[in-house]
Formats: structure tokens, C-alpha cells, sequence
């Protein structure tokens, strides 16, 4: 890298630590509508930091879920993350990194498989719209994470080059995304991801004091 352009985030699970709060109301409402346990190593594997259309999948093959039901339980599973999201700590560093970044004048932008809407809100909630230059989501991409395209558009929005920038992500699937775009992946795990298997992606830095680590590359140390 010849010079540190941009820090492009991840959103959920990464900047907000919103993947315990999906995993615990996906497993209450399973519960509830279905009367059935939701395994929270076989949630990890197959729908943490995924998308919609990955856990629409998984809920039509292990719990013969049809696709009305789905759209009922995604519906609520949605007004209860809204309901809950100032339950939802900020994760360790991020605070204190987007507002050195915002000092030094580096750009920063969420890429992420998650609706707009939601990522604006969450941003807004936490103090946090002030720094992201751009917003790159699954909805305006051809191929979702674990695909690069949320990622290299990211660096479209910000005008920078993506072989200049550090991505910011917390699980495998956006991971491998980022790795394949060609940024300097971070990999910082939460409560929920750190059991996902990372034997395939390709990281810099894994679960590292994230303000020390990207000063260390702004100054080339």
C-alpha cells in the first residue's frame, strides 16, 4: 500500500455488535413460531454474516419453512432489531478509530450485505453518519459477500483505490469478500464469529488493538 486512502467497515458485527442480538432473537422467535431450537453452531456456520436470501434458504431446508412464513418471521425478526438496536454496544476500537481517521483526513465508507436503511439508522444512532463518506449495500450489486463487489464499489463512492484501503470485517463470509477485492483485510472476530473457520480467507491482521494497528500503517511502521 503506498499511501492509506481509505478504511472501509463492514456493519454488522463489526462496528455495531448486532450479530449476538440477531442470534438471540432468531433463536427466541424460532422458538415461538416454530416451536424449535435454533443450534447456535449450526446458526454460525450457515447464516452468521450472511444475508436474507441465505437465511431464507437455511430456514426452508432445516425447518421446512415455507417462503409466507419466512417473509412473517423476517418481518418481526426486523422490528425486533430495530426495537433492540440501542442494545447493541459499539465494538473495541471502533470509536476511537473513525475519529483518528476523521482527523488525519482518511475516508471511510460501510460496505455490507445489509439493507440501507438499517445501516443509516444503526450510523445515526451511534454518532457515527458524520464519518462514513459512502454506503455500499447487496441491494446495489450484482453478487453479494462472499463476492468483492460491495467492496470495490465502496471504493467507486469514496474515489479511492482499493489496493489503498483497509477493510474491516468480522466473519467469513464478508471476509472473504474483502480479501478478494484486494483491500488489506482486518479481521476482528465478536462473541458470535470467532468460531467460524478463517482456514480460507487470507487476513493481515486477526483480533488486533484496531487504533494501534492502523496507526502503525498510516505511519508505514
Amino acid at each position: 500500500m503506498k499511501k492509506l486512502e481509505a478504511v472501509i467497515f463492514d456493519f454488522d458485527g463489526t462496528i455495531v455488535d448486532t450479530e449476538k442480538v440477531y442470534f438471540e432473537n432468531m433463536r427466541d422467535l424460532t422458538s415461538e413460531m416454530l416451536g424449535k431450537t435454533l443450534d447456535k453452531m449450526d446458526y454460525i456456520e450457515n447464516v452468521s454474516g450472511t444475508n436474507e436470501e441465505t437465511s431464507r434458504r437455511y430456514y426452508n431446508k432445516r425447518f421446512g419453512m415455507s417462503d409466507d412464513d419466512y417473509d412473517k418471521f423476517e418481518e418481526e425478526i426486523t422490528r425486533r432489531i430495530i426495537k433492540n438496536y440501542h442494545n447493541a454496544p459499539v465494538l473495541p476500537g471502533i470509536a476511537e478509530v473513525m475519529e483518528y481517521l476523521h482527523e488525519i483526513g482518511v475516508k471511510m465508507a460501510v460496505a455490507s450485505n445489509g439493507k440501507e436503511e438499517h445501516i443509516r439508522t444503526g450510523l445515526q444512532k451511534k454518532g457515527f453518519e458524520k464519518y462514513i463518506g459512502a454506503i455500499a449495500t447487496r441491494e446495489e450489486v450484482e453478487n453479494p459477500k462472499p463476492a468483492s463487489d460491495v467492496y470495490l464499489l465502496a471504493a467507486r463512492k469514496l474515489g479511492v483505490k482499493i489496493e489503498n484501503s483497509i477493510a474491516i470485517e468480522d466473519s467469513k463470509p464478508g471476509a472473504l469478500g474483502a480479501s478478494k477485492s484486494g483491500a488489506t483485510l482486518i479481521l476482528q472476530t465478536n462473541e458470535i464469529t470467532k468460531y467460524m473457520d478463517f482456514s480460507e480467507v487470507q487476513y493481515a491482521y486477526k483480533d488486533v488493538d484496531l487504533l494501534e494497528t492502523i496507526k502503525n500503517v498510516v505511519e508505514d511502521k
